[in-house]
């Protein structure tokens, strides 16, 4: 089978056609990948080891394919041979990687492609929508609405740190189906963009956080709203939520959830904090995380396919095979998507 490896921590990427094809287990599935996006992860994979269980190594987690084996009656509950299928696989562990012609997938943690997302788009949604519904419905507490009868706006106000990143327009059209009025940070260039994923106000997020913490306040004031949540999409907002979290009355719940899982950040100033895990989806050691996702997802799907939640902007790199892979790694790694995520086709259909 082809794909792209990492013979080591460090070492250039390459396309190999020598990997073994995966065997599905009673409740997982065979998908041949046909997009695949690329994250941030994929390459601290690749050059710092993390998750990585055994070298050689081929990156990949979010991606769109379709189903060619079902593991077992588990599995065929939930899927058939031919049905098109999209999420977040198993970070690190081998026959999971999505840069390879076929590749498991936990058929309790997968997604049903919604019908009006093509497959391209439908790569782009797994890492980012799942990692926000982590941080709200599990790490700000915050129940899973009924997507056909969702709540009304309210007078109540989240805050979204990275709101141009993936995981940060998730972030902001949850809380707005939610009811909730979103304040968001973000690089000036994508202050519209934002604006437009859903943010009712938006600041830079290179100003002092002093200043950052006197807009927010100033928009409470203004609205006679109220503030409970920070999802730091940017995993760099502790020094923002501290700082929130002193200004706001004593006794009000305060929620803090972060994507930064490796600072071993807990509660604070009278909140509760929650460090996002998704490495952990599909592993032994992640119920938690597990348990959860399987909840969310078919709400997260209804969601998709009644247009309530919409992918981010992508940029497609190459015209398809193993050479596009390797560009598309690359390309990612400089930067050059801006705020866009990053597909590749891996394969035709």
């Amino acid at each position: 089978m082809k794909g792209i490896i990492a013979e080591y921590e460090e070492a250039a990427l390459q396309v190999t056609d020598s990997l073994e094809l995966p065997e599905p287990s009673t409740n997982q599935i065979l998908v041949k990948s046909i997009y695949t996006a690329i994250n941030p992860v994929d390459h601290m994979m690749v050059n710092m080891g993390i998750l990585v269980e055994s070298w050689p190594f081929v990156p990949g987690c979010d991606a769109a394919g379709i189903v060619v084996k079902v593991g077992g009656e588990q599995a065929a509950s939930k899927f058939s041979v031919g049905d098109e299928v999209c999420g977040c696989t198993r970070l690190g562990m081998k026959g999971y990687s999505t840069c390879q012609e076929f590749f498991l997938m936990d058929a309790d943690l997968t997604i049903p492609k919604p019908k009006n997302l093509s497959l391209a788009e439908a790569a782009t949604i797994g890492v980012g929508v799942e990692t926000a519904a982590l941080g709200i419905f599990k790490g700000c507490a915050i129940p899973l609405p009924d997507p056909d009868n969702l709540p009304a706006p309210k007078n109540e106000w989240a805050v979204v740190l990275g709101g141009a990143s993936t995981v940060g327009r998730f972030g902001i059209q949850l809380f707005k189906l939610l009811g909730y009025k979103v304040i968001a940070s973000c690089g000036t260039r994508s202050f519209e963009t934002v604006k437009q994923t859903g943010a009712d106000v938006v600041f830079d997020y290179k100003i002092p956080t002093t200043e950052q913490i006197s807009e927010t306040l100033s928009v409470l004031n203004e609205t006679r709203g109220n503030l409970h949540y920070v999802l730091d999409a940017a995993a760099g907002g502790f020094e923002f939520g501290r700082a929130l979290f002193k200004e706001l009355p004593d006794g009000v719940a305060k929620y803090f959830a972060t994507t930064n899982d490796w600072s071993g950040i807990t509660d604070f100033e009278g909140g509760k904090s929650d460090c996002i895990k998704l490495g952990l989806i599909g592993r032994d050691s992640g119920t938690e995380v597990n348990d959860a996702l399987v909840a969310y997802i078919p709400v997260l799907a209804r969601l998709f396919q009644l247009g309530q939640l919409v992918p981010a902007p992508y940029v497609e790199i190459g015209n398809g095979g193993f050479d596009a892979v390797l560009e598309a790694l690359q390309y990612q790694k400089t930067g050059a998507a801006g705020s866009k995520k990053v597909v590749v086709q891996v394969q035709d259909r």
